[in-house]
Order: C-alpha cells, then structure tokens, then sequence
C-alpha cells in the first residue's frame, strides 16, 4: 500500500512531528550501545516535560535504566537501584 503524497506534504510542513519508536527499535539501540545487555522493561514515560522510552536492563552485572527520546537518542543512562 502506497503512502498519500498528502500525508508525505503534511510531514514536511510540520517538521515537529514526532514518530515515536516501536519497542522493538529500542531494544535495537541498547542493545547496540550496550552488547549482551537483558532488556527487563521497556515503559512510555515523561522526562523533562517531553515523553520518552525508560528501559531497564541488565549489563555487566549491574541494574542499568536508560533514557531515550522518541527520536532516539540515548538521553541519559544510570545504575537502577
């Protein structure tokens, strides 16, 4: 199925449109930047007013939970008490 050329405009024109990542686009980012690492939680959240994906996961022997825009990018990465 082909996208409207209309829907393709409209994008352009708001280049604010965020398109979230899937789950599964996540786990692809912490799992590059953190090889080997067990993904425990993947959660829709708010950080700062904007909303974000909050992954738990293990790594290296310790509890890790990072923060990544819906663009993204790996915002912040921190030991999970």
């Amino acid at each position: 199925m082909k996208a409207s050329p209309w829907i393709l405009i409209g994008f352009l024109l708001h280049p604010g449109t965020v398109f979230a990542l899937s789950k599964s686009e996540v786990r692809a980012i912490i799992e590059g930047a953190y090889p080997g690492a067990r993904i425990t939680e993947i959660e829709k959240e708010t950080y700062k007013g904007e909303k974000i994906y909050e992954v738990d996961f293990k790594h290296g022997g310790e509890n890790l939970e990072a923060i990544i825009s819906l663009e993204g990018e790996i915002i912040k990465v921190h030991i999970d008490d």
